[in-house]
């Protein structure tokens, strides 16, 4: 079986992902505009409810010289969300670094669904490496899983890419989410994290025509998708702690696993063979 590129990323970028009442999900004030700014702009344009609820209260994230770093940081995700042009962002005040995979936090996701009629939800990825990401991927798919009526899930990227079958353009709204991630002075004060998520942004176009400067990568999956195989696997129990959250996502999938595979005997592999082999010559030489 031969495969190409576009079986793994997509060669082609979306305006919109869909459209509906979109529920977005934050671990921390600032991963909103990081990771679906563009997404956000775009819902908004098209005239989709948008709701954005930030789960953890960011604590952790401000420096000493803040004397009030939950306030601190409440008020820059209002600034950013001006910008992007919602308005109430909603606090769950979850502790920084103590968000834990469980019912309670499962639970409140649901409620969130319910109280929003919500048609698509956002959330980080379980690809990303920071604890609080990782739970709250995990606790949205679970929570998407156990609706009863259909609805979808996007996994966005902040601090970790993941494998991507939607790419957005956000191309035209690119210096506007910049403007988004400066109004977090006590982050950008730590790190360049707008120039990380711009460098990010730029090379998500890797597959798309030139025309194209900046797009954000999604996953987007079903809720019967996620009810499905290979993705059913990504499905700890609500007791687990991190140790097992982490170990579970190490388990191979298996759909992933076989293209892998079959991309090993691709017509395109076999046509670059001997070039490959130059190149491990020249490298011993």
């Amino acid at each position: 079986m031969s495969l190409a590129e576009h079986e793994f990323v997509p060669y082609r970028a979306e305006h919109c992902l869909a459209h509906g009442r979109v529920l977005v999900l934050a671990p921390h004030p600032d991963d909103e505009v990081f990771g679906c700014g563009g997404a956000i702009m775009r819902h908004l344009a098209a005239g989709d409810p948008v709701r954005v609820i930030v789960v953890t209260d960011g604590a952790l994230g401000v420096g000493p010289d803040q004397p009030d770093p939950i306030r601190t940081r409440r008020d820059e995700t209002r600034r950013a969300a001006a910008v992007l042009g919602h308005v109430d962002p909603v606090f769950w005040d979850w502790p920084d670094r103590g968000l834990n995979y469980g019912e309670p936090l499962i639970g409140q996701i649901l409620e969130a669904i319910a109280h929003w009629s919500a048609d698509l939800v956002y959330a980080p990825s379980w690809w990303e490496i920071h604890p609080d990401h990782l739970t709250l991927a995990l606790a949205s798919a679970e929570a998407v899983r156990r609706c009863e009526r259909p609805l979808r899930l996007a996994f966005y990227e902040v601090g970790s890419p993941l494998w991507p079958n939607r790419l957005l353009d956000i191309t035209d709204l690119a210096e506007r989410k910049r403007a988004a991630m400066a109004c977090f002075t006590t982050q950008m004060a730590q790190q360049d994290y707008d120039r990380h998520v711009a460098g990010l942004n730029g090379f998500r176009t890797y597959t798309l025509p030139p025309e194209i400067r900046a797009a954000e990568a999604y996953r987007l999956l079903s809720r019967d998708e996620l009810r499905a195989p290979p993705w059913d696997r990504m499905r700890p129990s609500p007791e687990c702690s991190l140790k097992d959250l982490v170990e579970s996502l190490r388990r191979p999938c298996g759909d992933f696993e076989a293209r892998l595979a079959a991309g090993e005997h691709s017509t395109s592999r076999r046509i670059t063979a001997p070039l490959r082999r130059l190149v491990r010559r020249l490298r011993r030489t």
